[in-house]
């Protein structure tokens, strides 16, 4: 656990964990992650924001991607196991330069309908404004540009941590 903040104002309700999977991992990986860390009664069970920096936004893009290929396999446009376990680990997601989103389907995509998403860039990252501004476009996504280049969390970090923390509220995340 990176950080937890228990006060007055949050009621006990805010709770930061880091979670570094490898580059390679995708959905089921990311399932498996969050199960052990409840089993571990690190996290609560409960749906839980993401931000994905950069190549950790891979592992949520193919997550979106196992639910759009289990609705269709399904047939019935309705809930499939793949995307009830979306919405049962993803409450909101905050993508920062996500390169993964450039390639997710639109129907992946499209399974975030529901999730509110705020997607953070650098004004010196180009791609992470293409991504951003597919999410704005596919998804109604806040987009945010902040001075910096792709790491933006370390070239403005206390703008990254107001913008995020100002979403969460307005999104009641």
């Amino acid at each position: 656990m990176l950080c937890e903040i228990n006060n007055e104002e949050d009621e006990g309700n805010l709770s930061i964990s880091a979670l570094d999977l490898p580059v390679s991992a995708d959905g089921t990986e990311l399932v498996l992650a969050f199960e052990a860390l409840t089993s571990k009664k690190i996290l609560s069970g409960r749906p839980v924001t993401f931000i994905s920096p950069s190549a950790s936004g891979k592992s949520i893009v193919s997550l979106g991607e196992m639910a759009a290929a289990a609705s269709k396999n399904s047939g019935s446009g309705g809930s499939s196991s793949s995307s009830t376990e979306l919405t049962r680990i993803v409450k909101g997601w905050i993508p920062v330069a996500s390169g993964a989103v450039s390639g997710a389907s639109e129907s992946a995509l499209k399974q975030y309908a529901d999730i509110p998403i705020l997607a953070l860039y650098g004004d010196e990252d180009e791609m992470g404004k293409k991504v951003t501004q597919i999410l704005v476009a596919s998804n109604g996504a806040k987009g945010v540009e902040l001075e910096g280049r792709h790491p933006v969390y370390l070239d403005s970090p206390e703008e990254f941590v107001q913008e995020v923390m100002q979403y969460l509220d307005e999104e009641d995340l």
